[in-house]
């Protein structure tokens, strides 16, 4: 139980869902209703499928590249700290979409670069995945951090489907401070990753 509600929390605040589904209201705000639901699904499954296979092959992946568990701590610490340090300062505001400078400009397939990438599925919930990985003992345990995979991606879908009446109700304003209050959240667990890895790193005397 405390796996998967350190996990949901985690990957919550991670991937943020309702400030994922102020940007997606911003991308598709001139499609047509049928076209933001098949959007929003195929940005779901890619994210899911993303995320899993992540959690699956990361590890194997980390031993190949000979890569220590408490060394992937403090690396992914950091860049959960970059990506909060981003959600702090507001990089990915709605109101910043349409600017010349954006890099979402490019809008032929947004439902793979930017929903699913990297806001459903980036560094930064790649990187979470993969902690919980290494922390799980078992298939059992797997299956936890998968389904809690899959519960924050459902909520994300619930978001996305519902992003008109979200942003009516947060408004830009309100978008802003729940992003930023998340990446402050993220911010500290970012620092306890780092802690956590130099601890071990300590202890193992390297």
């Amino acid at each position: 139980m405390g796996l998967l509600i350190s996990a949901l929390v985690s990957l919550f605040v991670v991937i943020d869902p309702v400030g994922t589904s102020a940007v997606f209201a911003a991308l598709t705000q001139d499609a047509p209703v049928k076209e933001q639901k098949r959007i929003a699904i195929r940005a779901i499954i890619t994210a899911v499928i993303l995320l899993v296979l992540f959690n699956f092959v990361g590890q194997a992946l980390l031993k190949y590249m000979h890569v220590s568990i408490p060394a992937f701590r403090i690396a992914g610490g950091l860049l959960l700290f970059v990506t909060a340090f981003r959600m702090i300062m507001g990089f990915t505001d709605p109101n910043q979409l349409n600017s010349k400078e954006s890099v979402y400009q490019d809008r032929s397939n947004i439902a793979i670069f930017p929903i699913a990438i990297p806001l459903l599925a980036g560094p930064g919930a790649m990187t979470a995945s993969l902690m919980f990985s290494t922390e799980a003992k078992g298939i059992f345990e797997h299956g936890i951090i998968i389904f809690a995979i899959i519960v924050i991606q459902l909520m994300a879908l619930l978001c996305l489907l519902g992003a008109g009446k979200l942003s009516k109700i947060f408004g830009s304003s309100g978008h802003g401070i729940i992003a930023r209050v998340m990446g402050v959240l993220l911010a500290a667990m970012a620092v306890q990753f780092v802690a956590d890895g130099i601890k071990t790193l300590i202890r193992l005397g390297v």
